[in-house]
């Protein structure tokens, strides 16, 4: 936890081979992306990696210090990117005129427009996967890489005290510095505590779409790992669930308890040390946990994935999990709502219903569009189709009237307007 307040980590990667400023580039950018072919990145970018703005556009901005940023910023723009003399490399940061973007950002209420140089580092691999700010740089001597390295290497907090003679003709004094140790740290010491720990064991728990793990590779190794994959702790449990009995009763949270992921075999196997189980002979259980990580929502299906691994014991596949009474379903969601873990859409069903009575289509349309974005009904197309016809009532009323036809019929493109209305709002 940092004493800003926010979690955030400082991670250090060497390099086998060292990165050359012609190759900077391709891992490391400092300009805004093309909103046109990379919106998502672009999207990341402007709302996650924009510093201030500062300097002479806003001098009240925090990082302000003696009318100077104390970040460095705004930053040099530069056709090109060169290893500067401190460590640092001066990274390409392209001018407007040299076919630079540039975005407009709201300062004290004015919208002014800014180009590459208040845009933070960040590697475009990385803000894909983590859609959050990540600062991403390349060291290029021991300088820079100092204010890393203090954070594992620093001790305690230290202080400095000073021993003073009482002649005040005394003209020397002695300086010592001594380890400050608090009260509740020498408390602990002075009782034999433990200064550090970590109790129980926690596994980390894959999860991913069916062949959407992430495979790491190398030139050598390529094509063999697009062709046979590493077994992930996902598809571990779907064949220990296939062959072991025992394991077809757990959930995948619970594997941990009685079994050890080898790492390098990529396989489950059983405890042998632990508390023994009186009901299955040579099956030991611990006080370990396993922890599947997070899915955000947006991953719809994924997050379904997950939501099915917490409810369903001993799956045996992919299919398996979708697989309800018999019936495999087309995607997790539909076997979620099978199973009776989503809510229902009938409050959103009661509310257009309502709004059916009291609103106009216009209405009727924003009122749709804001369920759908920010409900997360779970048939949004059940109710797209229940309530179309209504949706789009003033589209089939304009269109009647330009044709001076009355008896025009609501078609798919009417539909389609309506769709259309319904994402512009």
């Amino acid at each position: 936890m940092a004493e800003r307040g926010l979690p955030h980590a400082h991670i250090l990667i060497w390099l086998l081979n060292k990165l050359h400023s012609n190759e900077v580039d391709d891992i490391i950018s400092a300009e805004i992306p093309d909103p046109v072919t990379d919106p998502h990145l672009h999207d990341i970018v402007t709302t996650q990696m924009v510093h201030g703005p500062c300097g002479a556009l806003n001098p009240l901005s925090p990082c302000m210090a003696d009318g100077k940023c104390t970040k460095r910023y705004p930053r040099p723009l530069v056709a090109e990117t060169v290893t500067g003399n401190d460590g640092y490399p001066v990274y390409r940061r392209r001018s407007k005129e040299d076919n630079g973007r540039t975005i407009k950002v709201k300062v004290q209420n004015q919208e002014i427009e800014i180009g590459n140089e208040f845009i933070v580092l960040y590697c475009p691999l990385l803000s894909r996967i983590f859609e959050t700010h990540a600062n991403v740089e390349s060291c290029h001597s021991a300088k820079s890489i100092k204010y890393l390295c203090k954070y594992v290497t620093k001790g305690s907090d230290m202080a400095v005290f000073g021993i003073a003679s009482e002649n005040a003709n005394d003209e020397i004094s002695n300086f010592q510095m001594g380890r400050y140790v608090s009260t509740n740290e020498a408390l602990w010491g002075l009782l034999s505590f433990q200064i550090h720990e970590r109790y129980p064991t926690v596994v980390h728990l894959a999860v991913h779409l069916e062949n959407g793990q992430r495979v790491y590779f190398t030139e050598a190794n390529a094509a063999q790992r697009a062709e046979r994959p590493p077994s992930t702790t996902l598809t571990s449990f779907f064949a220990m669930c296939e062959a072991d009995p025992f394991a077809a009763t757990l959930m995948y949270v619970e594997m941990p308890k009685c079994y050890t992921w080898n790492q390098s075999t990529k396989k489950f196997q059983r405890r042998k040390q632990g508390t023994p189980d009186p009901d299955w002979p040579q099956v030991f259980s611990t006080d370990a946990l396993g922890r599947m990580y997070t899915v955000h929502p947006r991953n719809d299906e994924c997050f379904y994935l997950r939501l099915l691994l917490v409810n369903v014991r001993g799956p045996k596949s992919f299919a398996h999990l979708k697989t309800v009474n018999g019936h495999q379903c087309q995607t997790y969601r539909e076997a979620c709502q099978l199973l009776g873990l989503l809510e229902n859409d009938f409050h959103w069903d009661f509310t257009l219903a309502d709004s059916v009575v009291s609103l106009n289509a216009y209405q009727i349309r924003t009122l749709f569009a804001i369920i759908i974005t920010t409900c997360f009904p779970s048939q949004p197309i059940q109710l797209w189709n229940k309530y179309k016809d209504d949706i789009c009532e003033d589209i089939l009323h304009r269109l009647r009237i330009q044709t001076n036809n009355p008896d025009i019929q609501i078609t798919d493109e009417i539909y389609n307007e309506g769709l259309i209305l319904i994402e512009d709002q």
